[in-house]
């Protein structure tokens, strides 16, 4: 049976990754490096901030993933420019109340890809189908 799930732009992900990455920002000021050195790793962190929440957590990017169709142990990522992707769900894929890592192995690819989908990536009733499916399975 297949399933479809669209995914939303999420604010605790939005959350989660300028904190860390603040976190970061942190650190650099404590460590000792010359200045040239702190200011090109806080550049860095910054852009791979501004990449991160504009591509993964508010999904603006044209190639973010928009839409999820599970069917079986197989899974159709849906870019926002139309762009799909066929791929199988790996075993290692976390499922927990709070988060939920898609792990997926795209078909004629060597490295797998993670689709990182929080509460508020998803209506409460997609966001627990998903869960079930992948736990479970179909």
């Amino acid at each position: 049976m297949q399933r479809q799930f669209n995914l939303q732009p999420s604010i605790y992900f939005t959350i989660v990754l300028v904190v860390s990455h603040g976190a970061m920002l942190a650190v650099l000021v404590l460590l000792a490096l010359p200045l040239w050195a702190k200011i090109l790793l806080a550049s860095l962190v910054l852009t791979s901030m501004l990449y991160h929440v504009w591509h993964d957590a508010w999904l603006l990017a044209l190639s973010s993933n928009k839409t999820l169709l599970l069917d079986g142990d197989m899974i159709l990522l849906v870019a926002r420019n139309g762009d799909q992707v066929i791929a199988r769900v790996l075993a290692d894929s976390l499922v927990t109340p709070f988060l939920t890592v898609l792990n997926v192995l795209p078909q004629g690819r060597h490295l797998a890809r993670s689709v990182i989908i929080l509460p508020d990536s998803l209506d409460a009733e997609s966001f627990r189908q998903l869960r079930v499916w992948l736990r479970w399975g179909s």
